[in-house]
């Protein structure tokens, strides 16, 4: 009795202790992001500001002249830019003063972007940034009711911002006009349609977003598996229509030169810092000189082989801890295998830029939620362990400050993929609390 009440004790304390963490981590992040937006339209030695969506404005404003085919250029020694031919030449004349980034996605998506091009680029690109800001403001209050399970508001609405304001990700995402932000919604609203037994909605939503991406094919399969079928033929339904609409509206010619250019990348490695995934550490032990290079490598066949296994372990992990869980599952399994999959679509990609790690923030309030809900010492302990990982991926160190003093060896190679450690760690106590947590069901 006296252990028991000890132990009720101690986890009162430590609930309280993390209680005053999170409203003072929720305070500097309001504070930090208040700042940073003040700035985040100047450029910095990170980032540049639009630098991405000049790509959208630039073939947006190619395909309305006639010059659809010149929207995919060609890949040259920089996979991330556009350094000659005409879709350089647009983007100079509206005015953006660097070499420009590529435009990767289906012809369809193009069409919101259409819009934008009635604006010169600096009005355009300040549009852009207030649309990101209100998918934003709108991600958290869909979270705020996601938490709802928690039954303190103010609570739950402190960790909320602290983790979404303070995440380095999420605003090197607003920096450069990335569709991260929107990716990130999606994803926040294919959660709660499929927490709310909305299927048909969760699978239109995740049809466009794989549509855009194909990475979230994961999603399709982890639904298949869970035999939400009317959920994966609205998405196949959304994706396939997207597709005919693209075709219809600018043509077969065009969607060859697309297949053709994903190919052309498909078969090459970034070693760049801001590549995040598992196939870019790989790459970057394998070529140390590479950090900062953005120039593609030839992957050999070794380290293709690498790759699969180490994703087929990942996928065959986590898939094992999912059958940890029998018949009808206690409500904290579905986040927690939710967020699991968000991970794995962070890790497993070759490719998976730092700003990805934005969609990371829903699963750290996952796992919090989960270890807050359950009454017991060890999940606070867990929580703390969750805030380590988050802080991998949302701090962001002076690389090449660092790199001039370390040397471009291992130590540097891990500090440049902080946040892939970090993920894998999250990852780690996401299956590590679904195991818990269901031992604890069982005493």
């Amino acid at each position: 009795m006296t252990m028991t009440k000890f132990s009720l004790t101690a986890f009162m304390t430590q609930k309280i202790i993390l209680s005053i963490v999170i409203f003072l981590f929720a305070g500097i992040a309001l504070y930090s992001f208040r700042t940073t937006l003040s700035r985040i339209t100047h450029d910095t030695p990170d980032a540049v500001y639009a630098i991405d969506f000049i790509a959208y404005y630039t073939a947006a404003q190619l395909i309305q002249s006639g010059h659809s085919s010149e929207i995919y250029a060609a890949i040259t020694d920089d996979f991330s830019v556009v350094d000659t031919g005409m879709f350089y030449e647009t983007a100079r004349k509206a005015g953006f003063h660097l070499t420009p980034t590529r435009y990767v996605y289906l012809p369809v998506f193009l069409l919101p972007f259409t819009w934008f091009t009635q604006f010169d680029f600096a009005t355009a690109s300040y549009l852009w940034l207030l649309v990101n800001i209100a998918a934003l403001f709108t991600i958290v209050f869909l979270q705020w009711h996601i938490t709802r399970v928690l039954s303190h508001p103010f609570l739950r609405l402190m960790v909320i911002i602290a983790l979404n304001f303070f995440s380095f990700p999420l605003l090197y995402a607003l920096k450069l006009g990335q569709t991260s932000l929107l990716v990130y919604l999606a994803i926040c609203l294919i959660y709660y349609f499929t927490a709310s037994d909305r299927d048909t909605l969760a699978g239109i939503v995740l049809g466009f977003i794989t549509a855009l991406k194909f990475s979230p094919l994961l999603f399709v399969v982890y639904f298949l598996y869970r035999k939400k079928y009317r959920l994966v033929l609205s998405a196949a339904t959304t994706a396939l229509a997207l597709l005919a609409l693209s075709v219809a509206l600018y043509g077969l010619a065009i969607h060859k030169l697309y297949w053709s250019y994903l190919g052309t990348i498909s078969g090459m490695g970034i070693t760049a810092w801001s590549n995040q995934s598992l196939d870019a550490l790989l790459l970057r032990v394998m070529h140390p000189t590479g950090i900062f290079n953005f120039t593609p490598v030839k992957t050999t066949a070794f380290s293709i082989a690498l790759r699969i296994a180490i994703t087929l372990s990942v996928i065959g992990t986590v898939h094992r801890f999912f059958k940890r869980i029998p018949g009808k599952r206690h409500v904290t399994a579905h986040p927690l295998e939710f967020s699991a999959l968000v991970l794995c679509l962070l890790i497993i990609p070759p490719v998976s830029w730092l700003h990805y790690f934005t969609l990371a923030n829903l699963p750290v309030m996952l796992i919090i939620v989960s270890c807050i809900q359950v009454s017991h010492p060890r999940f606070a302990f867990m929580a703390a362990l969750t805030i380590t990982g988050y802080l991998m991926i949302a701090f962001h160190p002076d690389y090449s400050y660092l790199i001039t003093l370390l040397g471009q060896g291992y130590a540097a190679q891990l500090l440049v993929s902080l946040p892939l450690i970090g993920t894998c760690l999250l990852l780690y106590i996401n299956l590590a609390l679904t195991k818990k947590l269901h031992l604890h069901q069982q005493e």
